[in-house]
């Protein structure tokens, strides 16, 4: 295993690849070396042996025509200095005798059938090479008209030739090639190794490193060095071992954080079932006691015959039976608090009436007492209010309740007055004082806890379940307001609230049926609009506040997530295609963050089906689509907060039909074809798609059907039609619009 991963290695590949081609090129650039050489060397040889053949004819003609042996042997010899040349033989053909010299043993008849066509003979490493001796006539004359003579053969000569010479002289070469080839080779692999080891050491060193990462030392960098991409390489290791210790750090720090938000959850869970232990061990002696009493007493009343005894015995039962419906009551009230929260209704009423009948309440339990208890309203305070006065009554009358228990002597003091007041609601801040006995500093922070009070004594005193101000900061934060208390020992308490109410006209009251006027369905409601669109925004809170809602303004899903959470909204009417977090994103996150989330109302100017289902599985309640009807929108909302109240169909085109001046809208309309005009004429396509989304959302909600096609026609070619043919539809609907603005001026 270890050889194949050496095999395997950059190292051993570098190492084959270099070498592999580098010694198929020495052995083919070697052949071709030897070969060329011996062509070189037996093309010299074959030179020497035709020239000293042609040579030795040359000068042996007159000796061979003479018969002069001794001659010819001297020919030969000469001929044999030559270092190639072992042998020489003429040959005689007037007397048919044959001369020899040197080394050769070839018959003169093998030869001259050999030899007649004109070739080289190789035999037994010997080259034999032949030439004619001729003769030629001589003329008698320098200038004889009858010319010269044809030459009469008078025999030939061979020389022969070793091939000793040449052997050798090749085997020094292919010696040299082997000498040269081999330096070389090692020389290349050499090279190559070094070369190999200068990549293969910082390869292997980045996977020791990583190896070492993936044990999970991530604090181990790579060395950048080596080549450049190797250097880039270990760089980016480096980058991603810090990125991934910086996330590491940051989910151990969360985990952390989590883990600790968990213990004080837990702690806090504990603590509230301890408190609803003893809440239930404190109802269930709480409940028995009065029971007890209706029950005891009753058997009583049964049996007594004296109308005294028997008035006493009914004035018992009475008051433990009124006893025992007010913890009752409690308990259903917090119950319903901590399940699902308090559904406000929306009624007009009177302040003054409604004020006067709520002390009027409480006011023989004060003289019973003979504490004074006095109210007073600011004169700023409007009048006539809108909202739930039923629920305000609920937390005035308990905490004067309280007042009027805890003081003995001395007074209660309520009083209201207007805190702030904006376009057509009010904040109220109404305060109860007494002058009892005070509340420790260190018990206020857990008067507000469900089951809470001062101390153990108050129960066994005056009985109650605790949950009374719990309620009342249920209630007083739902009306969009808070409560606290303020208090000293010895010197008495006062508990203030604040909480927001629409101011109405006189002839918005109720009537006889007790219906309420449409312009005021959503008074007390406050909406989250999540818009992107400056213009969409304004427009939309200004007809939802016509209605009497209450607006917050969010400019992306980002922001809606952050303000659903800190603030109370009421309902979120949330455009599906916003920047940075989309509508759907926002929507799951806004309806996961909280189990007490808002409903939400999907709004968008272009929506499919899937898209559509998208939003409601991401927990809208529902989706209005673009060009979006007043009535629809305000029914929905009306419908999301489970009010019976429905506003009848009216007539209008669109959302803004009502509420937009012709020249406001023309203005944002043009505003967006000038845009898309400058992005078509500079070629930019960086904001397009927004601006054709702004106008498809103009036009839905001014109810502007036939200039939406037109922008749905340019939307879905723009991106492939030729810039003329933009250019053109933009001026289309530019025209379009001025058409239906001027016709629309003109009903009006």
């Amino acid at each position: 295993m270890r050889d194949k991963r050496k095999l395997s290695s950059i190292h051993a590949r570098l190492l084959l690849t270099t070498l592999i081609p580098l010694t198929l090129l020495s052995l083919i650039l070697g052949w071709y070396i030897v070969t060329s050489q011996r062509a070189v060397l037996l093309s010299n040889l074959h030179d020497t042996g035709r020239v000293a053949a042609q040579q030795m004819a040359s000068n042996a003609e007159f000796a061979l025509f003479s018969g002069n042996q001794s001659m010819l042997e001297t020919l030969g010899y000469s001929v044999l200095d030559i270092p190639s040349v072992s042998g020489i033989v003429f040959y005689n053909e007037i007397d048919e005798s044959t001369v020899r010299i040197g080394t050769i043993d070839v018959s003169a008849k093998r030869m001259s059938e050999a030899f007649g066509r004109d070739l080289p003979f190789f035999i037994d490493s010997y080259w034999y090479f032949y030439s004619p001796i001729t003769i030629s006539g001589i003329p008698i004359m320098d200038y004889d008209e009858v010319g010269q003579s044809d030459p009469e053969s008078l025999g030939w000569v061979v020389v022969a030739l070793t091939d000793q010479i040449l052997l050798e002289e090749q085997k020094e070469a292919i010696f040299g090639a082997l000498v040269v080839t081999t330096l070389s080779l090692l020389v290349a692999a050499w090279l190559s190794m070094r070369i190999g080891r200068s990549i293969s050491r910082p390869v292997e060193s980045l996977t020791e490193i990583v190896e070492v990462m993936e044990a999970g030392a991530l604090d181990s960098l790579a060395t950048e060095d080596g080549p450049l991409e190797i250097r880039k390489l270990a760089y980016g290791i480096n980058q991603l071992a810090t990125s991934v210790r910086e996330s590491n750090v940051r989910m151990q720090s969360e985990i952390a954080r989590a883990t600790a938000q968990l213990q004080i959850t837990l702690i806090e869970l504990e603590e509230a079932m301890e408190a609803q232990d003893q809440f239930l061990a404190r109802m269930s002696h709480e409940l028995r006691t009065p029971l007890t009493a209706v029950i005891g007493f009753s058997k009583l009343l049964a049996k007594e015959e004296d109308a005294s005894k028997r008035k006493e015995h009914l004035r018992v039962i009475e008051s433990s039976s009124t006893m025992l419906l007010t913890m009752i009551d409690d308990i259903l009230e917090f119950s319903k608090a901590h399940l699902g929260g308090f559904t406000l209704e929306k009624r007009n009423f009177n302040m003054d009436q409604w004020f006067t009948d709520l002390v009027a309440i409480h006011r023989p339990s004060a003289d019973a007492k003979n504490i004074a208890l006095t109210c007073s309203i600011a004169d700023d305070v409007p009048r006539n209010l809108s909202g739930d006065p039923v629920r305000l009554a609920q937390i005035v009358s308990n905490l004067i309740s309280n007042a009027l228990k805890f003081t003995d002597r001395g007074f209660v003091a309520v009083d209201i007055q207007c805190q702030s007041a904006e376009d057509n609601y009010v904040v109220l801040e109404c305060s109860v004082s007494d002058s009892g006995k005070g509340i420790a500093a260190d018990k206020i922070p857990i008067l507000f806890d469900p089951f809470a009070q001062e101390d153990t004594s108050i129960n066994r005193r005056f009985g109650g379940t605790g949950l009374g101000l719990a309620i009342c900061k249920r209630l007083a934060q739902t009306m969009g307001g808070e409560i606290k208390i303020e208090s000293e020992e010895g010197k008495g308490s006062v508990v203030s609230f604040t909480c927001r109410l629409y101011e109405v006209d006189e002839s918005m009251l109720e009537n006889g049926d007790g219906a309420m006027l449409t312009e005021k369905v959503l008074a007390g409601v406050t909406i989250l609009l999540a818009e992107d669109n400056p213009f969409n925004q304004k427009l939309i809170v200004k007809l939802l506040r016509g209605y009497g809602a209450d607006c917050l303004v969010a400019n992306n899903g980002l922001e809606a997530i952050e303000i659903a959470g800190d603030l109370h909204v009421d309902v979120v009417l949330m455009d599906i295609h916003m920047p940075i977090v989309d509508g759907v994103t926002a929507c799951e996150t806004i309806v996961q963050q909280s189990g007490e989330s808002p409903p939400i109302i999907g709004l968008t100017a272009d929506i499919t089906p899937m898209e559509q289902q998208r939003m409601l599985t991401a927990g809208a309640v529902s989706v209005q689509s673009k060009p979006v009807d007043e009535v629809k929108l305000v029914n929905s909302i009306l419908k999301s907060l489970n009010d019976v109240n429905v506003i009848s169909e009216n007539t209008g085109g669109g959302l803004l039909a009502s509420v937009i001046p012709v020249e406001e809208l023309k203005a944002a309309l043009y505003d967006n074809l000038d845009k898309l005009d400058l992005q078509l004429r500079s070629g930019e396509k960086s904001s397009q798609r927004q601006i054709i989304h702004d106008l498809m959302g103009l036009c839905g909600l001014y109810g502007m059907d036939e200039l939406r096609e037109l922008v749905l026609q340019f939307r879905a070619c723009y991106g492939t039609s030729e810039f003329e043919d933009n250019i053109k539809k933009v001026q289309d609907i530019r025209q379009h619009i001025e058409d239906y603005l001027v016709k629309d001026s003109n009903k009006a």
